[in-house]
């Protein structure tokens, strides 16, 4: 049988190092601010004209950016529009495309889903395509191996200023093999607040020719 109480019994304060208190009140105010941020392991390289990133999927060259404009149709008014053109090769096994700008997906094979941001954002009249020029067409196939010239292409509205330079925040994809996902290629991202993003590998900044021509 188990001996009956004397009465409650005291327990002694348990001593607490200031080091512990410390870390518990940094853990508290780490979790009210949303959780934990890993940061990117360096900035983002800042490149120019004529720079090459290295995408792993892709390897892309920014050529440069310009406005330029087309007759209208049938005796209308010309259009207008502003261009980056890029140099393309696709590194991977199987044909990609060339997409559209990054919407918030990281799944890979496109081109333009690696291009996450646009600075200052280009209000165009219908958002911006992003094609291979092909022989008075536009194609939106990268060949494996097969060096491509690519343009992101805004409209431009009546009287709409282009900027004097514009930066590009270029994403860069991995190779991922998964039990729930197919393999394939998707942009490497980085935890902030709970919340996966893409890393910005490098931020290329361009001057805007003013009527300018394709290289």
């Amino acid at each position: 049988m188990t001996p009956p109480s004397e009465g409650p019994t005291r327990r002694r304060p348990i001593a607490v190092p200031l080091v512990a208190l410390v870390t518990a009140a940094g853990l508290g105010v780490t979790a009210a601010l949303g959780g934990f941020a890993t940061a990117p392991d360096k900035p983002p390289k800042r490149l120019g004209q004529g720079s090459t990133v290295d995408q792993e999927q892709f390897t892309t060259t920014f050529v440069g950016s310009r406005t330029l404009s087309e007759p209208g149709l049938f005796g209308g008014p010309a259009k207008r529009f502003l261009e980056i053109e890029l140099r393309v090769v696709n590194k991977g096994d199987e044909t990609a495309i060339t997409g559209l700008l990054y919407e918030g997906t990281l799944a890979g094979g496109s081109l333009g889903t690696s291009l996450l941001k646009i600075t200052p954002a280009i209000k165009g009249k219908y958002g911006a395509s992003v094609f291979s020029p092909t022989g008075g067409g536009e194609s939106t196939q990268l060949h494996p191996a097969l060096p491509t010239s690519v343009v992101v292409r805004y409209e431009l509205e009546d009287r709409q200023r282009a900027p004097k330079q514009l930066t590009i925040d270029v994403g860069k994809y991995e190779w991922r093999e998964g039990i729930t996902l197919a393999p394939g290629w998707f942009l490497v991202t980085e935890n902030d607040a709970g919340k996966e993003k893409p890393v910005v590998t490098a931020q290329v900044t361009l001057p805007v020719v003013p009527k300018g021509t394709r290289s």
